[in-house]
């Protein structure tokens, strides 16, 4: 199983600003990377569950770096 999830952002600044804070704790089969002004996670997992699980993370990581970087 292979999720996506694209965050737009104001800028490409915001977004690579985003990647490293995310990137950081993310195990081998996260990739996170930046595509024009927008952020990619891409993940692949072999059930369900540990996808969801995964993205729980990533999502909560994402939130606290946004939170931090202020607005777009």
């Amino acid at each position: 199983m292979t999720v996506v999830v694209r965050r737009a952002c104001a800028n490409r600044t915001l977004a690579e600003r985003l990647r490293a804070a995310v990137a950081a704790d993310n195990p081998a089969y996260v990739a996170v990377t930046v595509e024009g002004t927008d952020l990619e996670i891409r993940l692949t997992s072999a059930s369900a569950a540990s996808a969801r699980a995964t993205l729980e993370d990533l999502l909560a990581c994402l939130k606290a770096a946004e939170s931090s970087a202020g607005p777009d």
